[in-house]
């Protein structure tokens, strides 16, 4: 074994790292900022063509200088930046003593409110500040990851430097996990010596090569570490044998050919490597390449967090993955989901770009460890300071030298005058994106014919953005309004009921499509409209929308704009309470399933509306005949109560006596049998108490009213059980008289079941039955009566 002193680096202890690069060239190309005078001409568009960022091409990433090429030549800091550059600082700082904390970062929002740009912004710093940190960059997802892995993904394998690091990273980690192993070895003889060698290696003053070599460490120890520490996050087998071949030179190329995703060699076949990281050409199976790619991230990454040092993975567009099938959607968010478990729990920082979407296909418990940053668009003030920092990137300089002035310095707005700025914010709600594709445009409109331009109004960035959004023509957009119309069914109107003057706007920027008609007397114009940017296109569409809806009185109307161009969500929502309902803002693609839902969230609105209607009508004619059966209700106890103060005023008649007994009952009609009789003199007797009660007292008028009513329903139904009496066939009555005496009884019990019969009151003593239940069981009795001959 060789002594501790020859095992010491061969190599000054702070000596460069390997990935140690000058500071990076941020890809600003700016000159001295010259505020321009009133006089001041520029020639060239200083704005990008395309404003997207992609982490893909060297460019842009910020590693070679574009002119006036990308959406990365000026920089301005942002709230979302400065957040994400707190971050990345903060992973950076030196660890605690339980070693470096893990972080996961998601930057979540619509596109084009500068997601990509902080997170090139984040590369640029790493690379400046944190040179030989190793980074892995995923500019966008692919279902085919062998494909990309091979291809597009960035990392340490990248460059010789690269590759001679991960060579000395992989040398620590043997020695580190070596070291690790003999330190614990309690019982052997060498104990202190190793304890020493241990320490050496993980303060990184001891040359790991030759601690491995004098220590001759067995490769399953690195197998077994890789299987403890990751479990069943990865295929650790042949990952440990591609390491421990790593630093043997017969196999160091055939590894890193592995490594970077082609198919293993024979030599590495028969030690049991056996298949490609990503999916073999011509062969793709998607989701097996998908979880191969993150096994090999996951490794990877790991070797730098067991030995202490950061690393990184950047990934831009999650949510490309939800347009991809089931199994590799599924396959992809659950081998990231281990990705971001891995990359937390040991060390690593990961910061990826997602719409809202995107991460919401994420599980919940992920969602507990990332920190989540949302951006917002700019305000005023930094959407002018982003259009001065193009126009000075613009600005052809001999040199560098004026970098750190622009950087500093706040330079000018150039021809942009002070109400195309305030417009060019409204219009595009501070999104960079738009702000960026307005600018181009509107410098173009602004071009004379030598290509100068001088000043850039207002009126011009309205122009600019019609030109933008308006691309799509009147007759596809009609078009699209008619397939709607088509998938839905709908019934156009038979006739216009306005004017046709009525369906155009002053000066025919509006128009009514199509009048439907969803239900009787109801209507919904289909109307179209160009971009809404200033308020007196707000008001002129208001105008038109009320001036329609006072023209189809008394029907019920609803209105659908569609909007060809652009009307920001300021104004949608100022729409939205002047006519009722939000535009609908052209997109192609799904345009008539849209227009489609809109209409039946409008025709259910105008059902309600008739219900509505329907309910206040029956309601008013309610309270018409309440009135009036109220004024007869009044008449009626005034005549009650004279009626009973005459009799009262009357000598009580004395009952005539015979034989000291009162006097016989009288006959009941002919026509009816006298149980029958009975009942109803019962019934009348009970209804004649309540009635004189209520008028005599204090009772609510509906009690009055319900009384009275019964009573003329009662005799009414004893008149027609009289009739029918009279009618029928002496002894049994015939089949035909029976369903005409059922048809009686059932018409009294149904009008007995629809009044308030409860309010009657309690029973006269001695009376078992209330007045309720009298009439609700009469017609039952009178039908059992009646129909007892042929029952029985």
């Amino acid at each position: 074994m060789s002594s501790p002193d020859s095992l010491y680096r061969q190599y000054p202890l702070h000596s460069p790292h390997p990935l140690a690069a000058p500071k990076a060239d941020t890809g600003h190309t700016r000159s001295a900022i010259v505020t321009p005078t009133s006089g001041h001409t520029w020639h060239r568009n200083p704005f990008p063509l395309s404003p997207v960022v992609r982490l893909g091409p060297s460019s842009d990433l910020g590693d070679a200088r574009v002119r006036a090429a990308d959406s990365g030549n000026a920089h301005i800091d942002t709230p979302l930046i400065e957040d994400v550059e707190s971050l990345v600082d903060d992973y950076f700082a030196p660890p605690a003593a339980g070693g470096r904390r893990g972080r996961a970062i998601a930057l979540v929002g619509e596109f084009g409110l500068g997601k990509s740009h902080a997170l090139r912004r984040s590369y640029q710093t790493i690379r400046a500040r944190h040179p030989e940190t190793a980074t892995w960059i995923v500019d966008e997802p692919a279902q085919d990851m062998g494909r990309l892995y091979r291809d597009r993904l960035r990392g340490p394998g990248d460059t010789e430097q690269g590759k001679r690091a991960f060579e000395e990273l992989v040398r620590d980690y043997y020695a580190y996990v070596t070291a690790g192993w003999v330190g614990g070895e309690d019982d052997d003889p060498r104990r202190g010596t190793l304890r020493e060698i241990a320490t050496g290696l993980r303060d990184r003053v001891l040359d790991p090569d030759k601690v491995v070599s004098a220590l001759r460490y067995d490769p399953e120890v690195i197998h077994a570490d890789l299987r403890g520490t990751l479990g069943e996050v990865t295929e650790h087998r042949r990952f440990s044998s591609a390491l421990a071949l790593l630093l043997e030179p017969p196999f160091n190329r055939m590894v890193w050919n592995w490594l970077n995703g082609a198919e293993p060699a024979e030599p590495l076949r028969e030690r049991g490597i056996t298949e490609a990281i990503g999916p073999s050409e011509g062969r793709p199976d998607n989701a097996a390449g998908i979880d191969r790619v993150f096994d090999a991230l996951t490794v990877q990454g790991f070797l730098h967090g067991r030995v202490g040092r950061p690393y990184v993975l950047l990934l831009d567009s999650l949510e490309k993955v939800l347009d991809w099938p089931d199994d590799s959607r599924r396959a992809f968010i659950d081998a990231f989901e281990r990705l971001i478990n891995i990359y937390t729990s040991h060390g690593g920082l990961l910061v990826f770009c997602s719409s809202p979407d995107g991460l919401r296909a994420l599980r919940q418990s992920v969602h507990e460890r990332v920190v989540q940053l949302w951006p917002t668009g700019l305000d005023q003030d930094r959407t002018g300071e982003l259009v001065a920092r193009y126009l000075a990137s613009g600005e052809e300089g001999d040199d560098d030298s004026g970098d750190a002035v622009a950087e500093e310095a706040v330079p000018s707005t150039g021809p942009f005058d002070d109400e195309a700025l305030r417009l060019l914010h409204e219009l595009t709600e501070g999104v960079p994106r738009e702000v960026l594709k307005t600018c181009r445009e509107a410098w173009q409109l602004s071009e004379d014919r030598d290509g100068a331009v001088s000043r850039v109004p207002g009126a011009t960035v309205l122009r600019a953005v019609r030109a933008l959004h308006e691309r799509v023509s009147y007759q596809r957009v009609l078009g699209d309004v008619h397939d709607a119309l088509d998938l839905g069914q709908w019934r156009i109107a038979s006739r216009d009921p306005v004017p046709a003057r009525l369906a155009r706007s002053a000066g025919g920027r509006e128009e009514v499509l199509y009048w439907l008609s969803p239900a009787p007397n109801a209507y919904i114009a289909v109307i179209y409209a160009r971009s809404l940017l200033l308020a007196d296109d707000v008001e002129r569409i208001v105008t038109q929308v009320n001036g329609l809806r006072s023209a189809v009185r008394p029907g019920r109307f609803e209105a659908l704009l569609v909007v060809n161009g652009l009307v920001s969500h300021a104004m949608q929502d100022r729409l939205g309470r002047s006519i009722g309902s939000r535009p609908l803002v052209y997109r192609q693609g799904r345009f008539p399933q849209s227009v489609h839902e809109a209409l039946l969230q409008l025709e259910r609105r105008l059902v309600e509306e008739g219900r509505e209607e329907d309910l206040a009508e029956l309601g008013e004619r309610m309270r018409r005949n309440l009135e009036q059966q109220t004024a007869h209700l009044d008449e009626m106890r005034r005549n009650l109560a004279a009626m009973t103060l005459e009799a009262a005023a009357r000598p009580a008649a004395v009952p005539a006596v015979t034989g000291g007994r009162a006097a016989p009952e009288p006959e009941p009609p002919e026509e009816l049998p006298g149980a029958v009789w009975r009942r109803f003199r019962d019934a009348l007797a009970m209804l004649e108490s309540v009635t004189r009660r209520a008028a005599a007292g204090s009772a609510e008028l509906r009690v009055l009213g319900c009384a009275t009513l019964v009573r003329a329903l009662t005799e009414e139904f004893r008149g027609a059980v009289a009739a029918w009496a009279r009618g029928a066939a002496p002894g049994v009555p015939t089949e035909v008289q029976l369903r005409e005496l059922r048809r009686i009884c059932r018409e009294y019990e149904n009008a007995v079941e629809v009044l308030p019969v409860h309010l009657l009151g309690g029973a006269e003593h001695p009376n078992p039955l209330t007045p309720a239940r009298t009439v609700e069981v009469l017609a039952e009795e009178v039908w059992g009566t009646l129909s007892a001959p042929v029952v029985s």
